[in-house]
């Protein structure tokens, strides 16, 4: 009789444990599913893309995201992970936790306007909606924003285009 007990305390475990992990897959499914519904917006590219899962972070905090999924034409220099890693711990937590300078910083990576590549390298600077501009240099071919280089150009959205860059812009050169 224990041994029948045993296999049906088994049997019930066993059932309660791949009823978590099916319920947990379907989850992550939900979410992957979710993901690739979103609109191709510029603010879509930084949901979607987990190299810029610190930015969509900071933009859904901030609720720039919601901006970036409306209408217009935006140009979006995403700093990649790489480019959040780059701050000091301490800094890059301050910064996260203070959501009006946070606010002020991702403003600062975005021109109201949409510029391609070949746009960018004819100009020497662009106004951001933060209201400071960045000074734009075309280098022997590579795009260098404030000092970021931009390490993958014109992906393009249906409200705009991103370049992702190698460095978290400052504005007034972090002052």
């Amino acid at each position: 009789m224990y041994l029948a007990q045993t296999k049906k305390v088994s049997a019930v475990v066993l059932a309660m444990t791949l009823a978590v992990i099916s319920s947990s897959q379907l989850s992550a499914d939900a979410k992957r599913q979710k993901r690739g519904v979103c609109k191709p917006t510029v603010a879509c590219e930084a949901a979607k893309d987990k190299d810029l899962a610190t930015l969509h972070h900071a933009l859904v905090k901030t609720g720039l995201n919601r901006a970036l999924s409306s209408k217009g034409n935006y140009t979006l220099f995403a700093p990649s992970e790489a480019a959040f890693a780059k701050l000091p711990k301490a800094d890059r937590d301050a910064l996260m936790a203070d959501k009006e300078k946070l606010t002020k910083v991702l403003k600062y990576h975005v021109i109201p306007r949409k510029l391609s590549a070949s746009d960018l390298s004819g100009k020497t600077s662009a106004v951001t909606m933060e209201g400071e501009s960045v000074m734009l240099v075309n280098k022997d071919g590579t795009q260098v924003v404030d000092g970021a280089i931009v390490t993958k150009a014109d992906i393009n959205k249906s409200n705009g285009v991103v370049h992702i860059i190698d460095t978290v812009l400052m504005p007034e050169r972090g002052k």
